[in-house]
């Protein structure tokens, strides 16, 4: 009878042991499961992070093509403007530009035109319909309302060549004439295109500020007005990242009983690259373990082994993607041939500060004398030289800031706070670092600056395109005490 008693007592207590051993993993599976979701989803969301940083860096370099073709364009018309040169003088600089920037972009840019002094010049040649006013054209509506920034209009048919284009275009510094030129969108196409048939995300999507589509993954959606198309997986994506704040570069969305997450990054012109996956198939199999792991109790400390196991693996995988999009993040910003910040990371720069204007802030615009000639007479690989040397030199001269950007392809930028003797000293020291510079085929060159402070302006742009006028001042002056045309 006692010996009965022992061992119902044992049973019982066995059976305790059990339970709990049983609601115990049970619970560690539960909690593993939530690891485990969390997990799948940073690594979902770095690889969207991979493929919109990857897109918008090689669509903010496609662009940037056509943007500094426009400013250079613009920039020589005010200098002609300035000087009272006559149209026929600028028409035929609009037609040598034109086929300048279409021998070195070929098949993007269609050419140079615009309305200069109530007078539409067009350096291709084409002629307009006569009921065509091109004062109510999109291209110089949108560039007279952003006041000397580069607008972006489109995407559309392009009326001469009827090919999808969309078209840049600037307000000249007479606030009255505009110039323009036009992109065609195929190789911005297909570089969305390439990215999704990789295989790595569902959809590519570029939207402009209105949010209406300018490349897809997806031909058929293009020229869609995600804002407009209600109840559309478009308009819904819209609708959640309106609701974002600047920090959150990602979202979870459901659409149709699917999960998608969408790893957001603004680009130019307040323009967003999206990177959509469809993650509703990867946690549904989530699921599937937790639910047979319930159900069969007795396996759970088996099955628990093995997750743990591969929890490691998992581990070093999100930290190996995590180091991949550092690294790829880091590549986005810096100009690979001089090591110095690029382009997007000084219009990003602008954009921060301007939103709190600090006012002892120095912005300095410098360009290489010379680079041209240098290419002409010694071939791109002394121009390179060239330009890796001036990269040496700035960095070099200012030492006590990290903000120094090649922001074109011999024009510099440096952002710095200090005194104007400090300024003066970061300068002398420059000139006598380029006068004295020893290289393999460059023994010698100037730069052109000029310096603007932030004292006085409402926002980064204004001091940046201050700072870049007084430059080209200083740049022509240089010529002319050499007496030679700029090269």
């Amino acid at each position: 009878m006692k010996r009965s008693k022992k061992t119902g007592l044992s049973v019982v207590q066995n059976l305790v042991i059990t339970i709990f051993i049983i609601l115990f993993f049970l619970g560690v599976v539960v909690a593993y499961y939530s690891v485990l979701d969390s997990e799948t989803r940073d690594n979902i969301t770095k690889n969207g992070e991979l493929n919109a940083v990857s897109t918008a860096y090689r669509i903010d370099k496609y662009l940037s093509l056509g943007v500094n073709a426009l400013k250079l364009t613009s920039y020589t018309l005010d200098s002609m403007i300035h000087d009272n040169c006559s149209q026929e003088e600028i028409l035929n600089y609009l037609v040598a530009q034109s086929f300048a920037t279409e021998s070195t972009v070929t098949g993007q840019i269609n050419g140079v035109y615009g309305v200069i002094r109530d007078e539409y010049l067009d350096g291709s040649g084409w002629e307009p319909d006569e009921d065509f006013v091109p004062t109510e054209r999109p291209w110089f509506i949108e560039a007279k309302a952003r006041s000397g920034k580069v607008a972006i209009v489109g995407p559309y048919i392009d009326a001469m060549t009827g090919n999808v284009t969309i078209t840049l275009s600037r307000r000249l510094g007479d606030t009255k004439s505009v110039v323009a030129i036009d992109i065609e969108m195929d190789q911005l196409q297909q570089t969305v295109e390439d990215v999704a048939s990789a295989g790595a995300s569902d959809a590519e999507i570029i939207l402009n500020s209105n949010y209406q589509v300018i490349a897809h993954s997806d031909r058929d959606e293009i020229g869609n007005d995600y804002f407009k198309n209600d109840n559309s997986f478009g308009n819904s994506i819209v609708n959640m990242l309106r609701k974002q704040t600047k920090k959150e570069s990602y979202f979870s969305l459901e659409y149709n009983s699917n999960e998608y997450i969408v790893y957001a990054i603004t680009i130019e012109n307040d323009w967003v690259c999206l990177s959509v996956i469809n993650a509703t198939t990867v946690f549904s199999k989530l699921r599937v373990p937790l639910i047979l792991t319930i159900i069969a109790a007795m396996s759970i400390i088996i099955i628990l082994s093995l997750l743990m196991a591969n929890s490691n693996k998992k581990d070093a995988f999100a930290q190996k993607m995590e180091e991949i999009a550092n690294q790829q993040t880091e590549y986005a910003y810096r100009d690979q041939m001089t090591g110095l910040k690029n382009r997007r990371a000084y219009t990003e720069e602008l954009e921060r500060l301007s939103g709190e204007l600090p006012e002892d802030l120095f912005v300095i615009i410098l360009d290489v004398n010379g680079l041209k000639k240098i290419n002409d007479n010694f071939g791109h690989e002394a121009g390179d030289e060239l330009i890796i040397a001036a990269a040496t030199c700035i960095r070099n001269a200012f030492t006590d800031t990290d903000d120094v950007y090649r922001i074109g392809g011999d024009e510099f930028c440096v952002i710095t706070s200090g005194t104007e003797e400090d300024i003066d000293g970061s300068l002398n020291l420059l000139d006598q670092s380029t006068k004295h510079w020893k290289g393999v085929r460059i023994n010698s060159f100037s730069v052109s600056y000029g310096v603007e402070t932030t004292k006085g302006h409402s926002d980064m742009e204004s001091v940046a395109m201050e700072a870049d006028h007084k430059m080209y001042d200083r740049k022509n002056s240089y010529y002319k005490s050499i007496e030679k045309d700029r090269q």
